[in-house]
């Protein structure tokens, strides 16, 4: 979104696989830099974070419909609800139904209460809280969203095909032109990026805790506490999310052929961390919970 923000504003700026590696790079060392700090700094971070979301997240909603460029600003309601786009091979029953996996990267949003309970003071309460609020706010917000820009929104064929590579740049260009889409645009990536940040502690928790029981290479270094922060520091460091991701994302530079092993492996990744929780509840009786709890 950085590399497509920067074409919105110059048209004759061309992003190419080594910028948006690079940029990957430097987001993932400095998300896993701030994960590394103090629990206290990192809920003042994260409150900041929320804040703008939400501001961000207001402002969308209004300007977009009272700013649009086109005429009329909005669709026709019997357009919105009435016409079905397909852009797959699929039956339309089917592609609606594909649709909604398109979205299946907010379960971060109520998964990341699970990863940082340890750090929480009053868990029992706080983690279930969590997983509610982000549950039915990301619901509802989410369902504004999208009936914003099923509203506002032009032409779908053209968002999805341009050239910007990005279709919420180019759906804002298309509502907002250069200057407002550029605007909106930036709040964003702003709101992306402290999401980023929430994703990189959650993830880095995750690796202590394999670490703790010894389930990764490297396990001793990865699980220790530092006294200060009183955070796996070593765990949230960006050695560690660098060396991983960033293999993830010079993946993409493969051939074509190559995309379905980097699919299954992210799949089967995915599986095996979300099968580890029946097993840890059914093996995990008798232990005390503790401050982050090393052995």
């Amino acid at each position: 979104m950085i590399l497509a923000a920067g074409a919105m504003g110059n048209p004759d700026y061309v992003p190419q696989q080594w910028h948006t590696y690079l940029v990957t790079v430097a987001l993932l060392i400095i998300h896993a830099t701030i994960a590394s700090f103090h629990t206290r700094f990192l809920a003042r971070f994260n409150q900041v974070g929320t804040i703008i979301n939400m501001t961000a997240l207001v402002v969308f909603l209004i300007v977009a419909p009272a700013a649009s460029i086109n005429n009329p600003k909005t669709n026709k309601t019997s357009d919105v609800w009435g016409t079905l786009t397909n852009g797959t091979v699929w039956p339309d029953g089917f592609a609606v139904l594909m649709s909604f996996l398109g979205v299946i990267w907010t379960m971060s949003g109520y998964d990341a209460p699970f990863h940082l309970s340890e750090e929480c003071s009053n868990a029992n309460v706080a983690s279930p809280r969590a997983i509610v609020l982000t549950s039915t706010l990301g619901g509802i917000l989410g369902w504004f969203i999208m009936l914003v820009i099923g509203y506002t929104v032009q032409d779908v064929a053209g968002v999805l095909g341009s050239d910007l590579g990005q279709p919420m740049g180019s759906y804002l260009l298309q509502v907002l032109g250069p200057t407002g889409g550029v605007g909106i645009f930036s709040l964003v990536i702003i709101s992306c990026f402290f999401m980023g940040q929430g994703c990189m502690v959650a993830s880095s928790r995750v690796i202590y805790a394999y670490s703790r029981d010894g389930a990764l290479p490297g396990s001793r270094i990865w699980k220790k506490v530092h006294p200060w922060t009183r955070t796996p520091v070593y765990a949230g460091s960006p050695v560690l999310h660098v060396s991983d991701k960033s293999l993830v994302r010079l993946l993409d530079w493969l051939p074509f052929e190559f995309i379905g092993l980097r699919r299954t492996c992210c799949d089967r990744c995915h599986i095996l961390h979300r099968g580890n929780c029946p097993v840890h509840c059914i093996y995990s009786t008798g232990r005390d919970p503790g401050y982050f709890r090393s052995r």
